[in-house]
């Protein structure tokens, strides 16, 4: 219980005592502390894959040097016999290391990309015993064999999970040293690497290392790249397998683990994110890297399995493995066939939908077909930072959007839908002249031999329109088409939701709100929205007028896709001002209050004379208060003293105002809602709030400190 009182001038006194709350209708999801919750407005990060030249780093950090906010992600491989497209790069060479130390201590971040840019084995300078359980000759979990290579180096082969064939078998071949010959044609060099061969001395898994022209013909080797030669066998049967799910859990974290072991020889913050390599070897599901790589601190990373994580706040992510699948390329900075207007197009729209976005780029690639020149790369970084500063768009590394989208617990009463007055790509073509806001879908035409059949809705500014800057959509064709469209919305809140919209039109218009779910069997959700008064005028799905006034978001939806459409015309009918939120609680407050004129011997006295006089509807409405509320009651409740108005407020000052709300005081000094007699609600969100109490013969008093709405 909290107790405050207060005493006021003019011998006039208020006395508050706010009790713990009765009723918590409603709970934040995850039930997470109220003073803990980020916003989920959304925004890129920079990525570039492999070991290059030492001054590409220099120059990309230096992109960054005036805005020291903004870091960008490096997906390196540690391994010190580690060349790639002729760049004769040796990580271990003090000058390389020297410059990954400067862009770790500049907030950058390194990122592991196995030691040798490949899964199935490393390469390693680290004494044998280091790969035995402790005191003994054998191999820790995950690591089949050690192959001792030339200069002291070693060859530690991963452990694959074992395979048993089922099924008809894909085909027969005939198998001759190192090859082997059949009809191999139904078999994808890229995505289906591996063969099992079946037949005495053989049942096993093999590496395909190439195919003859005709695919009659293909090289073999064993999973660690090594040489076989097998005696003449056949009629031997086949069976492809992908790259998928081979590697076991304890292989995959010895690959890691490696990487960790150079990261603490080369004195260097040890990476956090796991980046899955490209190549002709085992491909790693987020289940299987969060499995193997929580254990040892990882945070984030990109598998190249066909399930991957949207980037949404709130994505569904029941088994918590969505922060390994954060794959890029959402915008190509690097390719010829995205210019800067595009990708600004791209990220506008993704930021508009709480969509993270990351680039794409490796070093050695710029400049040749497809790619833009190395000058022109670093011009489009430089370009897309400035515009980003300019617009608030954050710019962050892989382990910061991880730690927001997936650690962090996004405030649930955010409105998420696009604002109309946002338009940073400024976008326009024909059909949409004024351009296209941030996150809704270009208006477009369906004609019939030359006849306009559909006309969608049409962006543009009326006077009064809610939306900053008077924004709204339009439509002004007879049909009852689209008028507006927003397609894979993130950033959603399970369960009930409130979904607001100003509408204005001709009499009876109305308009058809469409709710759908992409990549789940839910079924759409729609409602029914009266658009027939002249000026605007403001409703929420209570106002729905068929029949359904709830909007409850399925549990594994992450994405909800908006059409609003003219559902009776006479038009023109406009839009504006839409918000979409989780719906706020109900929180009763145990509140109460003493009233100097009545109060006596520790209570409030009543009085028939007195009582007659409370008007059944909430006095506020005049000046000073000049409160709109609808309070009213028709019978008075027991005991009740007169009308007094609660105030809420996240600051001190009156225009931090949140909430009001008109109830009675009964003579116990307890505060009640008038259409029902319980302690007195609000529909807000849970939060810190001044309390501040009016009553029209006495002085307002508000408690000293806020108080907890949970």
């Amino acid at each position: 219980m909290i107790k405050i009182f207060l005493i006021l001038t003019f011998f006039t006194f208020l006395c508050i005592n706010i009790f713990g709350q009765e009723s918590n209708i409603f709970s934040i999801q995850n039930n997470t502390s109220i003073n803990s919750l980020v916003s989920k407005k959304a925004g890129i990060g920079f990525r570039i894959d492999d070991n290059y030249n030492l001054n590409d780093y220099q120059t990309m950090a230096s992109k960054f040097t005036p805005y020291p906010n903004y870091h960008f992600s490096v997906a390196l491989n540690f391994a010190d016999s580690y060349y790639y497209n002729n760049a004769n790069v040796h990580f271990s060479d003090p000058s390389f290391i020297s410059v990954v130390q400067e862009l770790q201590a500049a907030g950058h971040e390194i990122m592991d990309h196995t030691p040798n840019h490949r899964t199935n084995y490393f390469i390693t300078l680290f004494p044998i015993d280091t790969f035995y359980i402790e005191n003994t000759t054998t191999f820790l979990p995950g690591i089949d064999q050690v192959i001792e290579l030339p200069n002291g180096k070693r060859k530690v082969c991963l452990e694959f999970n074992d395979v048993i064939p089922s099924g008809q078998e894909d085909g027969i071949c005939e198998v001759i040293g190192d090859s082997i010959y059949g009809n191999f044609s139904a078999i994808d060099f890229n995505t289906e690497p591996y063969i099992y061969l079946s037949g005495p001395g053989l049942d096993t898994l093999f590496f395909i290392s190439g195919f003859s022209g005709n695919k009659q013909k293909a090289k073999i080797k064993d999973l660690w790249e090594e040489a076989v030669n097998f005696e003449e066998k056949e009629d031997v049967g086949f069976y492809k397998f992908t790259r998928k799910s081979r590697l076991t859990i304890d292989a995959i974290r010895e690959l890691a683990k490696e990487t960790q072991r150079l990261a603490v020889e080369y004195n260097l913050i040890r990476p956090y994110t796991w980046i899955q390599p490209g190549g002709r070897h085992p491909v790693i599901s987020m289940a299987e890297l969060s499995q193997a790589l929580v254990p040892l601190g990882y945070t984030a990373g990109a598998s190249f399995q066909n399930v991957q994580s949207l980037k949404v706040f709130n994505e569904y992510d029941p088994n918590d493995v969505k922060m390994f699948g954060m794959q890029w390329e959402d915008f190509n900075e690097d390719h010829t066939d995205q210019n800067l207007a595009k990708i600004k197009t791209i990220i506008s729209d993704g930021i508009a939908k709480h969509k993270v976005m990351f680039g794409h780029n490796h070093f050695y690639t710029l400049g040749t077909t497809g790619y833009v020149t190395s000058q022109q790369y670093f011009n489009n970084v430089e370009e897309i930072l400035s515009w980003c500063d300019s617009n608030n768009i954050a710019v962050k590394t892989y382990s910061e959007w991880a730690n927001l989208l997936y650690n962090e617990t996004p405030d649930p009463y955010e409105n998420v839908f696009p604002p109309l007055n946002v338009n940073l790509d400024t976008y326009t073509n024909t059909l949409n002249p004024n351009g296209i806001p941030d996150g809704y879908a270009a208006r477009t035409t369906w004609t019939h031999n030359g006849n306009i059949i559909d006309d969608k809705g049409f962006w543009e500014t009326d006077p009064g329109a809610p939306s900053e800057g008077n924004y709204c959509y339009a439509k002004y064709w007879n049909n009852n088409g689209r008028i507006f469209m927003v397609q894979n919305l993130g950033g959603i809140e399970k369960g009930e939701n409130e979904f607001e919209i100003w509408t204005k039109g001709g009499q009876d218009d109305r308009i058809e709100v469409i709710f759908s779910f992409p990549n789940t069997t839910n079924s759409n959700q729609v409602f029914i929205i009266p658009a027939n008064t002249s000026s605007w005028k403001k409703y929420n799905l209570s106002n729905s007028t068929n029949f359904n006034t709830l909007l409850n978001i399925p549990q594994d939806a992450s994405l909800v896709s908006v059409e609003v459409k003219a559902q009776y015309f006479t038009g023109p009918i406009k839009v504006s001002g839409m918000a979409l939120y989780k719906k706020k609680p109900i929180i009763s407050a145990a509140l109460k209050v003493n009233l100097e004129g009545a109060f006596s011997t520790g209570t409030m006295t009543t009085s028939t004379e007195f009582q007659n006089v409370v008007p059944t509807g909430q006095p506020f409405n005049t000046v000073p208060w000049t409160y709109t509320g609808t309070e009213s009651f028709t019978t008075l409740p027991t005991n009740v003293i007169d009308w007094v108005l609660v105030e809420l407020r996240n600051g001190t000052t009156s225009d931090t105002m949140v909430k009001s709300k008109a109830g009675l005081v009964k003579n116990d000094g307890t505060i009640i809602n008038a259409d029902d007699g319980l302690p007195i609600s609000f529909e807000i969100a849970e939060g810190n709030y001044y309390v501040v109490i009016y009553h029209r013969n006495h002085l307002p008093i508000m408690s000293a400190t806020p108080v907890t709405f949970q």
